[in-house]
């Protein structure tokens, strides 16, 4: 079966020290990924050294010192461990 890609909208927000990467402690960001990874990559690429926080580069796994939060629209949102993680369009996406 063939992936399509369609445009997710997130609304992603940062706190504490990931603030000094980004810049800003909120935006709206529209993409095509359909996983956490895959925005960690994304934002990586638009703020050099994003990804690095977030993911340990020996075992591509999350961070012990690093949080990512994630809900759906209307859901509370839960702590993510699993960087496979689907995100769906609206979804929020907090990284601390």
């Amino acid at each position: 079966m063939e992936r399509t890609n369609s445009v997710r909208q997130l609304d992603l927000r940062y706190i504490a020290h990931v603030t000094m990467v980004t810049g800003t402690l909120e935006e709206s960001y529209q993409t095509d990924v359909s996983t956490v990874r895959e925005l960690l990559d994304g934002l990586d690429a638009r703020y050099s050294g994003f990804r690095d926080i977030f993911v340990n580069p020996e075992t591509g796994q999350m961070n012990l010192n690093a949080m990512i939060y994630y809900s759906d629209v209307g859901e509370v949102p839960v702590s993510i461990i699993d960087l496979d993680h689907a995100i769906n369009d609206g979804g929020t996406v907090t990284f601390w």
